[in-house]
């Protein structure tokens, strides 16, 4: 099951909140961040980590980074295999995330939206927030066809999703530009938009047509579309709704005509219930 590597989401996310004002940032527990970073990864990605890879990751040496995990142990939110010495996420974590997806007012508000979808037309439907340099997923139903697939996990970037495609399109110039300047365009499959003026392109086909389109950029087999989720408090871009299927089900053409009026609308009615 492919899994998106992100483990620079976290990084980049901590270096743009350093850029805050100094008020806000003397009003914050650095302590708490780092530690929280190192929580960040495992939602990422919890095939498990060492104690080095954990250290690599978040830019903290191994002094550091075995005071917060023996904690993080203690209280339950990550545990250790002994037989191979991986730290994974522990029941606190597991407990903690299974009450935010059953009982977070957001959820619940857009989930009956969601749902619906799916049961009109059967496809896999993904929500996802921004913040900082990433895309977080709030909220997913799979469809049969897609079930082997993830459009992304906990968080991923935002340029090979069509969810933070959608959001990226519809940002302002300065934020726009100030993010792609921070983000590494890897390639995740060969038809991954890497080159900034193609993906600069793109985006603004995005814009003028109200939604985005991801062939292929990846999964390989796996198509997507994606609108914008607006808040209605300052206007701005705060995220991203997609549909995703596979090129077993529609050709890319075929999937963008078919559901594109349906999935803008359905933006509009999750925009008024995120309200960030």
């Amino acid at each position: 099951m492919p899994t998106p590597d992100n483990t620079a989401a976290p990084l980049r996310q901590a270096a743009a909140e350093e850029t805050k004002p100094a008020r806000a940032k003397d009003n914050a527990s650095e302590t708490l961040a780092k530690g929280l970073r190192i929580l960040d990864i495992f939602g990422i990605d919890d095939s498990g980590f060492t104690l080095s890879q954990i250290a690599a990751r978040v830019h903290l040496n191994k002094t550091s980074v075995y005071r917060y995990v023996n904690t993080f142990r203690e209280l339950g939110y990550l545990r250790r295999d002994e037989r191979t010495g991986l730290y994974h996420l522990g029941v606190r974590s597991l407990s903690l995330a299974y009450t935010i997806v059953e009982k977070s007012e957001m959820v619940q508000l857009v989930k009956p939206f969601v749902l619906e979808a799916n049961r009109k037309h059967g496809v896999h439907v993904d929500v996802g927030l921004v913040k900082g340099d990433a895309i977080y997923l709030i909220y997913r139903h799979e469809s049969k066809d897609t079930s082997v697939f993830r459009s992304f996990s906990y968080s991923s970037d935002l340029y090979y999703l069509a969810t933070g495609k959608a959001a990226m399109a519809f940002m302002e110039q300065d934020e726009l530009s100030a993010l792609l300047d921070r983000l590494d365009l890897a390639a995740k499959t060969d038809k991954t938009l890497t080159d900034r003026d193609s993906l600069l392109k793109e985006l603004e086909r995005a814009r003028e047509q109200g939604y985005c389109v991801n062939n292929e950029e990846f999964v390989p087999g796996l198509i997507a579309i994606g609108a914008p989720l607006f808040s209605l408090r300052t206007g701005k871009a705060i995220g991203g709704v997609s549909f995703d299927s596979t090129t077993d089900q529609f050709s890319m053409k075929e999937f963008e005509a078919r559901f594109s009026g349906y999935l803008v609308e359905l933006a509009k009615k999750i925009s008024a219930v995120v309200s960030l």
